[in-house]
């Protein structure tokens, strides 16, 4: 994985991570609405048919933050923008290009590479060619006629084979790449890139608890200040776990009903948190598991209540102080609440499940909203799952500008709709993008965290293909890196990055 950006408002800006030494049915589903329920203005119930105003909407604080400019990895064509070689100068910069896809392993040489050594031109504004060469069928190469000075090096596939450009050290845009600096006269070798293309890999294990400790291997450093944990058995406390961990910068792991699994006790001795959170009752997390998590850190609590309800409340009320946004989601299924959680993590807003075919809000869950103050309230799914008399009774929260519903005909098409107004191409851009598969929960739970941390949508897709407009989104987010969270599909076709449905 590529670095967390320094000029981009992540959850965690100064993150860095190698994603390296990865483990190795689309039909519409019961609860879906019979029609697609349209993002609205502020209204007291769901007849409006008024659309988004982008200009001073209060609904712009669910979006993702706005491109900030930095220079993206380019090959000079020549175009006024390259500066011819100096004839005098003898320093050189050496290395390997390699390249890796989900099915090349281990790494091979990229005989067709292209190096650019760039540096900044103050007058044009934008970083020049100063000498380049073609990679050999070893993958080296040798750039001589380098001036002293410091430099990025940008390293590229000739061919058309999908591998993405990249700054050294895998930075996809300037403003995150490591500069290299050499002397009149000097060579500076073991400047190696490794080339991957937009579908990068999978983070998974064997099973869920496997997985939910490989995300947290692949996303968290040690030393984290928390861990939330919760149930892999059932789904309903993690939904509001997961953008709670992402509030307190930790990820969140599963554990058996009894028992903590041995992958995820490895993780919890590496992560050494300074607190640890259980998420749901003893029915859920077994008072003996609790006993034994106090192992991996001094303090160990549990918040619950007496149903799933009353558990999201207070995992929402123990996290958040307050909120511009919280997301509500029905409480019976899993499907909208995955999308709900990892856009509500990515901006540390939290999540609330409710009863969702309740004719209006329940009163705990009205208290809880009034107690957060938000601004804006977010419905993931239709009226089939959240009702339309409960997104009226909303607006009695008096804080509450707008009420936003964002569902579509299907699990998938909910999560693009999601996805698609949180990172609006036309202002965003993301570095990664997440798949999960829609037909199961656990992976996606994990995922919620890490999204907070990294950043980027995560879409829910069905297990055997990718539908074509979270293919087109994620290219039009100029995603460097696409992660599958847990095992399952199938990825590519003809070459191209995803198979689509």
């Amino acid at each position: 994985m590529t670095r967390t950006p320094s000029g981009v408002r992540w959850r965690a800006a100064t993150a860095a991570l190698a994603l390296c030494g990865l483990l190795a049915a689309g039909a519409t589903p019961a609860f879906a609405d019979d029609e697609v329920s349209q993002l609205r203005l502020p209204a007291a119930s769901d007849t409006s048919s008024a659309s988004v105003d982008a200009t001073d909407d209060p609904l712009d604080l669910l979006r993702a933050d706005p491109r900030e400019d930095s220079a993206p990895v380019r090959l000079d064509t020549g175009d006024g923008g390259f500066v011819a070689r100096s004839a005098t100068a003898t320093g050189s910069i050496s290395g390997t290009v390699t390249y890796t896809d989900i099915t090349t392993k281990p790494l091979k040489p990229l005989a067709t590479g292209y190096v650019e050594v760039q540096d900044w031109d103050d007058a044009r504004e934008t970083y020049v060619s100063v000498a380049s060469a073609k990679t050999s069928a070893t993958g080296a190469y040798t750039v001589t006629g380098v001036p002293a000075g410091t430099y990025l090096l940008a390293f590229f596939d000739d061919a058309p084979s999908g591998l993405k450009p990249e700054f050294w050290k895998d930075a996809p845009v300037s403003g995150w790449a490591t500069e290299v600096t050499l002397a009149d006269g000097e060579a500076v070798t073991g400047i190696d890139e490794r080339l991957e293309p937009m579908l990068t890999g999978y983070i998974a294990g064997t099973d869920r608890y496997a997985t939910s400790a490989a995300i947290s291997r692949e996303g968290f450093p040690a030393d984290a200040p928390c861990v939330y944990i919760a149930s892999g058995a059932n789904f309903p406390d993690a939904l509001s776990a997961g953008p709670a961990a992402a509030t307190c910068g930790g990820p969140l792991l599963l554990v058996a009903p009894n028992a903590i699994p041995a992958v995820v006790a490895a993780e919890l001795d590496r992560l050494n948190p300074a607190e640890i959170v259980i998420a749901g009752g003893t029915g859920a997390v077994s008072s003996a598991v609790q006993t034994k998590l106090k192992a991996y850190s001094p303090v160990v609590r549990r918040i619950a209540g007496v149903d799933r309800y009353d558990t999201s409340r207070k995992i929402v009320a123990d996290a958040f102080d307050a909120s511009q946004v919280v997301w509500v989601a029905t409480g019976a299924n899993f499907p909208d609440a995955l999308a709900a959680s990892a856009a509500a993590a990515l901006e540390n807003f939290p999540v609330m499940i409710v009863p969702g075919t309740a004719s209006r809000i329940d009163a705990a869950s009205k208290a809880a909203l009034t107690a957060l103050n938000p601004q804006v309230v977010a419905i993931a799914g239709g009226t089939g799952v959240v009702s339309a008399g409960i997104r009226s009774s909303i607006y009695e929260v008096a804080s509450v500008q707008a009420v936003a519903r964002l569902g579509g005909v299907s699990r998938y098409e909910t999560a693009s709709i999601i996805n698609s107004f949180i990172w609006d191409p036309a202002q965003s851009w993301s570095v990664y993008a997440w798949l999960v598969n829609g037909t199961k929960f656990p992976d996606a739970l994990s995922g919620a965290a890490l999204v907070g941390r990294h950043g980027g949508p995560m879409h829910v897709v069905p297990p055997t293909c990718t539908p074509a407009p979270v293919a087109d989104h994620i290219a039009a987010l100029d995603v460097y890196e696409t992660y599958l969270l847990g095992y399952f599909g199938q990825l590519s076709s003809n070459g191209k990055p995803f198979k689509l449905c």
